[in-house]
């Protein structure tokens, strides 16, 4: 998700463009996390790349053309019964962060946790545990309803 040192740099940004948010940067400084109606200002004022990445996604799978999305949703469902359904989940997730075509690449990577899946699958291919990739399917998952949330 969004760091502090992101929004501040998008905040400092809108701030150039002439726009009043003094009171969020000062939010976000004394806060620990991004407050959430900040990073939705900050979508409104320009849509974030990781709301657009989730928001396709969703759209794939309304109009059948993905799985991805529900098997995300549904991660927590599906651990009893198929246990490499999240590390095909994660690996098909990955193949799509790569694809996506972004203004600011680096940021975009940052955001939608390509880092931790490439963790996730290296602990996976020494221990054979899968723990890590539900734990992770889990953030991503609240990640994507963060982004419908704010989307609204």
């Amino acid at each position: 998700m969004i760091s502090k040192q992101d929004a501040l740099v998008l905040l400092t940004e809108m701030q150039e463009n002439g726009l009043d948010v003094e009171s969020d940067i000062k939010v976000i400084l004394r806060s620990v996390d991004v407050p959430i109606e900040i990073i939705k200002k900050i979508n409104n004022y320009r849509p974030m790349d990781l709301s657009l990445f989730y928001k396709k996604l969703k759209n794939s799978y309304n109009k059948k053309h993905s799985k991805l999305y529900i098997n995300i949703m549904k991660s927590d469902e599906d651990a009893l019964t198929d246990p490499n359904k999240a590390l095909t989940t994660l690996t098909a997730l990955l193949n799509q962060i790569l694809q996506f075509k972004t203004e600011d690449k680096i940021m975009f990577l940052q955001h939608s946790r390509f880092d931790e899946i490439i963790k996730v699958l290296e602990i996976y291919s020494k221990t054979f545990n899968t723990n890590s990739a539900y734990k992770l399917l889990h953030l991503i998952k609240c990640d994507i309803k963060t982004m419908e949330f704010i989307q609204k």
